[in-house]
């Protein structure tokens, strides 16, 4: 083999990604495999972040999705070399994603590139009112033969742990060029922990204290929560490719994507009681700083501690076999892919808690008065010895095995011929035809129990709860905080059951035979999907101005079929109440037709402006659709153990959330416009700007419902919930404006940087309510990054730095909006920077050291509901470096 030298560098990388971006045929942007090999990135999502429009969301430190334009994951188009892909669902808690690709299955190291299409064309795949996102794999004859690979370490600052990470890619082709392969594997391991201080406020009414009157109308902190999680992910990625050329009229390629992200979690959690314990409000220690009280101490109150552990299982893999034939002046394209997404819990949701009496132990906490900005609160501790295992006496052990499948088989022909005709002063140069099916289906199956039990002759002991917590917990969040002890995995695995049913508590859904609850909560999802397109090329000029467009019109047709089921209370002929459950399937259809129109000028040899009008949709999400109505699982468990009694407890959580089958998909009226200058050695300067006019948007409904709770006696207790369902009810538009530069010196100083700046108003049409305005998620007034980079013979180092303004949020995984103030409260990130680092030097021809680091400033995430003085969340996931070292035959 060959022996050829490492050339890649950072500013050769944007150079490539610069020319994708100028050979588009509408308004795009890119990265290339280069530009992620040179970044911070441990994956796809954390490589686009510095795209103008775009910006991502992270999970525990790590980039999981991506949002552009303001639109969220749920609104972006994912592809693999232009074939849908099936999605991994979240199965550690009730929410769910439904079609947001999780980016972080997929590993930097085996992707060739990733090309952001904002203006699509009628031959794109629908669904992305957002963007277009395809993900490009290698093809080995477009390359020469080569073997890569790199030996990492990644240092968790938080976890003080060294995990590894390394990768090997090769391809080879005949000595014709006619025929060639390419494969490659990676492999990581990672050691995190995070932390999240979680806190609620409310406004004390007279109902809600005896004697506490001097509180009356003021806000005060709800339950705070602090929760310590620990990770241990692992990921094995495997790509393979074939290509087979035998004339130049005839090509075959076969493509294989594989992916398994294990992921061990550990979270334990102290939950300091307030709420319904203010009249032990000690008054001489209340802090009220503008209608908030901010800091105090409580003779009296009560502490969970709470320890969840589970071990996620996802896999993604698609296979992609297609054709390319030129035959009398046409081209013909068929390709078929299949691609299946699942999500286990080998370990399933294990929730262990322990609860202290009614009014034992006295808590302090101060919040201070800008806790937000800081990331850090003054004070959160009880008098209680915590790290003692006997001080918290047991309550309960709860058990959720859930998996989800997701599969998408999909076939697309495209055929394709040359023009030679004129119309209206414009000349024909091609036309392009096509025809796409897709069949995906969702199962996803959740079980709940709590009718755990100890195995015969044991029973509980200290040593059940003494797993303490690592010295450093909550040091950076919490000035004076306080450590504790949790529940050890090993010990409560070993001695307890599923009386009855499960002789141990790992079962998988399917082990367990579902309850009336557990077909509620488990739902299957069928589309079939038809589309067919037409698009013509053309090319003509304005006053010695040339241009060339693209003109097209994609028709689709949807339908869905999602099977569900109805749990109600009924009365038997005994007068006894008992929970009915009744199965049921519900069929709906949309149609819709989606023109698009894009033509780029050529000002000037160096200059384009590009326009574009399009009509673009996305589905509801798949969790969205489903026939179901979930209560709080807590709440769930409390009635089952306690019946009627359990609605004596004024903190019981009667809310549930439901799907609605009937949802239409998003539509969206889109104008752009794009002037793009690119430079004569090397470098670009673009602006853009973006109008979207979005129907049909979907937000949260409310509605009380008689809801059937089990009782442990087989009884069943109806109660009354509020239920917040999807429902087609806002209008949203969108404007904004796009900048991005990328400039170098001849000393080899250079910079890339991007900008939005974006405003949104949604208005909602609710029933019993009228059009009312509210906020949309995701969207940032600005966000901009801003990457120096500098370039020394065999020396590189480059920084990256990015920022997003305050937006709103529910954690970064539904797309279904806040409704307004008087049914929720609006939940906000606060704005945020982050700056990473990257440095590498050729020490070889053919070798090359390399350092990369995340989160240098350590900067905290924090929310804040409704105005920044109320602090909601704070997240601590401190710094990552890694390090090592690639080659390149």
């Amino acid at each position: 083999m060959e022996t050829i030298v490492v050339t890649g560098t950072f500013a050769g990388s944007l150079d490539r990604s610069i020319h994708v971006k100028r050979e588009g045929e509408s308004i795009s942007d890119a990265v290339v495999a280069a530009d992620i090999g040179k970044l911070p990135a441990v994956n796809v999502a954390e490589a686009l972040q510095r795209v103008p429009g775009v910006t991502i969301v992270r999970e525990a430190g790590e980039g999981q999705f991506i949002s552009v334009r303001g639109l969220g994951p749920n609104f972006q188009s994912v592809t693999l070399n232009g074939m849908p892909l099936a999605y991994n669902e979240n199965i550690r808690t009730s929410g769910q994603s439904g079609r947001q690709f999780r980016f972080r299955v997929l590993p930097a190291d085996l992707i060739d590139g990733v090309v952001v299409s904002k203006a699509p064309t009628a031959d794109m795949t629908e669904g992305g009112i957002g963007s277009s996102v395809e993900i490009r794999m290698l093809n080995p004859l477009d390359r020469d033969p080569f073997l890569s690979t790199s030996f990492e370490g990644t240092y968790e600052e938080r976890a003080d742990a060294m995990s590894p990470k390394s990768a090997v890619s090769a391809s080879w082709q005949n000595s014709e060029g006619t025929f060639g392969v390419l494969g490659g594997v990676s492999y990581q391991e990672r050691e995190v922990q995070f932390e999240r201080l979680g806190n609620g406020w409310g406004v004390i009414g007279e109902e809600d204290v005896n004697d506490a009157e001097y509180l009356h109308g003021v806000a005060v902190p709800g339950d705070i929560q602090v929760t310590l999680e620990q990770e241990k992910r692992d990921r094995m990625s495997a790509v393979g490719g074939l290509q087979w050329r035998p004339t130049d009229n005839f090509e075959f390629d076969l493509d294989m994507q594989y992916s398994q992200f294990n992921n061990e979690i550990a979270e334990r959690r102290l939950t300091y009681q307030t709420w319904g314990y203010w009249d032990n409000l000690d008054q001489s220690t209340a802090v009220i700083d503008d209608g908030r009280l901010v800091a105090g101490t409580l003779n009296g109150a009560r502490i969970r501690n709470t320890t969840e552990f589970s071990d996620q299982a996802h896999e993604n893999a698609i296979v992609i076999a297609g054709a390319e034939y030129n035959v009398a002046d046409w081209i013909f394209e068929p390709r078929v892919s299949f691609s299946r997404a699942t999500s286990d819990l080998e370990t399933p949701l294990q929730r262990i808690e322990y609860r202290t009496e009614e009014g034992v132990g006295n808590t302090t906490f101060d919040l201070g008065t800008d806790a937000v900005s800081n990331g850090k609160i003054n004070a959160l501790y009880t008098d209680l010895d915590l790290t003692d295992p006997a001080t918290v006496p047991f309550r309960r052990y709860r058990i959720r095995p859930m998996n989800s499948e997701d599969e998408d088989v999909t076939f697309k022909f495209d055929a394709t011929r040359d023009l030679h005709m004129e119309f209206a002063n414009l000349n024909l140069t091609q036309m392009k035809l096509g025809v796409q099916v897709s069949d995906r289906s969702r199962d996803y199956q959740r079980r709940d129990r709590s009718t755990t039990a100890l195995r015969n002759g044991l029973e509980l002991s200290d040593g059940f709860n003494g797993v303490m917590v690592p010295g450093n917990t909550f040091d950076q969040v919490i000035g004076q905080g306080q450590l504790w002890t949790s529940a050890d995995w090993a010990v409560w695995r070993d001695a307890f059951v599923i009386d009855g049913e499960f002789d141990g508590v790992e079962p998988s859904a399917s082990q367990l035979e579902p309850t009336a609850a557990d077909l509620r909560n488990s739902y299957g999802v069928d589309e079939e999907i038809l589309a067919a397109y037409a698009r013509v090329d053309f090319a003509s000029q304005i006053n010695d101005i040339p241009f060339t467009g693209i003109a097209g019109v994609r028709y689709v047709e949807t339908d869905s079929l999602v099977d569900g089921t109805l749990a109600t209370a009924e009365v038997d002929g005994e007068g006894n109440v008992i929970t009915v459950s009744s199965a049921r399937t519900t069929n709906n259809t949309y149609k819709e037709w989606l023109p698009s129109l894009n033509v780029n000028f050529d000002l000037t040899d160096d200059v384009i402006m590009r326009l574009s009008g399009s009509k673009t949709m996305t589905r509801p999400s798949l969790s969205e659709l489903r026939d179901v109505v979930v209560p709080n699982s807590g709440t769930v468990s409390d009635i089952f153990v306690l019946g009627s009694a359990a609605m004596n407890d004024p903190s019981l959580i009667l809310t549930a959330a439901g799907g609605n089958p009937y949802l239409e998909p998003y539509t969206s009226w889109n104008l752009d416009m794009s002037f793009e200058w690119y430079f004569d050695d090397f470098g670009a300067f673009s602006i853009a700007g973006f109008y979207k006019d979005v129907d049909d948007y979907i937000a949260s409904d409310f509605e009380t419902r008689t809801l059937p709770f089990a009782v442990h006696d087989g009884s069943t207790l109806p109660v009354d919930v509020l239920v917040s369902s999807p429902a087609n009810v806002g209008d949203v538009a969108i404007s904004g404006l796009e900048l991005g530069f990328t400039g170098r010196l001849e000393m080899g100083l250079g910079i890339s940087a991007t900008a939005t700046f974006a405003t949104s108003k949604l208005e909602l049409d609710k029933s019993d309510v009228g059009v009312q305005t509210a906020g949309i998620q995701g969207i940032s007034d600005q966000s901009y990054s801003i990457s120096p980079f500098y370039e020394s013979g065999p020396f590189e180092i480059n920084l990256s730095y990015t920022w997003r303004d305050d937006y709103l949020t529910d954690g970064g995984v539904t797309v279904t909006s806040r409704p307004t103030e008087e049914d929720a409260t609006s939940y906000y990130q606060k704005g945020i920077g982050t700056l990473d680092m990257g440095a590498s030097y050729r020490f070889a021809e053919n070798y090359e050291a390399f350092m990369q680091a995340v989160n240098i400033l350590e900067n905290r995430p924090s929310t804040y509901m409704g105005s920044e003085d109320r602090l909601h969340q704070v997240h601590n996931y401190g710094r990552t470096v890694n390090f090592g070292v690639r080659a390149k035959f």
